[in-house]
């Protein structure tokens, strides 16, 4: 009898995605950093690889709400061909980064934030660092997009409940907290990884920057 292939749900797929094209762009980093890059690519293909467990947890949970017309995951990730193209060189917005962003300090404000006033308070405190994070666009890569997807997720939550209800579904708030809450556990690793980068992308190797889609905050 032949086995019946699973597809890969929303996150999962979303990883498997971006797993690939850091695959594919490693060498190309490693060519022109000496080799410099190479662990950092590792770091960053390990951490998405990890996630992938997690990621069939969350897409086994929002199953039912997909197959209803309530697009909770499909919606809350956006997909990597939107990442940008690659390129050897793209001009540095300054030589060093001089905001040194704290990721569990960030973690610890957002989380209070959505303790007090909910995915509202949440989003304020994700746009409030996402609005510093802007003035040095060539750095911190990492921590902004996984601050963009956190608050795509706190923006997109309320609709998504709404939507669910209407069709006499359970509210899928818990899917969306627990999400949110996932993201935030990387804020660290996140800040890591981009400390590490930004020797290169000072040199103008973007790094991080280019190999991530930009995240609207709504919309597809």
């Amino acid at each position: 009898m032949s086995r019946r292939l699973r597809t890969p749900g929303a996150f999962e797929r979303h990883l498997l995605e971006a797993v690939e094209l850091n695959r594919h762009r490693a060498p190309l980093y490693a060519q022109l950093t000496n080799g410099q890059s190479r662990a950092i690519s590792r770091s960053l293909i390990r951490y998405e690889r990890l996630l992938i467990p997690v990621a069939r947890w969350f897409d086994r949970r929002a199953e039912p709400y997909h197959r209803a017309g309530v697009p909770l995951l499909e919606e809350a990730f956006v997909s990597m061909e939107r990442t940008p193209e690659w390129l050897p060189y793209r001009e540095p917005s300054s030589y060093r980064p001089r905001l040194r962003p704290r990721g569990g300090r960030i973690a610890r404000e957002v989380r209070r934030a959505f303790r007090q006033r909910g995915f509202p308070g949440a989003a304020a405190a994700l746009e409030r660092h996402l609005g510093l994070l802007a003035t040095e666009p060539s750095y911190h890569c990492m921590l902004r997009h996984l601050l963009e997807s956190t608050l795509r997720i706190t923006v997109l939550a309320p609709e998504h409940d709404r939507l669910a209800r209407e069709l006499g579904l359970r509210s899928p708030l818990g899917i969306s907290s627990r999400l949110l809450r996932l993201h935030l556990c990387g804020c660290g690793s996140s800040v890591r990884l981009d400390a590490r980068a930004a020797p290169l992308q000072a040199r103008g190797i973007a790094l991080i920057g280019q190999d991530v889609p930009p995240v609207p905050a709504r919309g597809r």
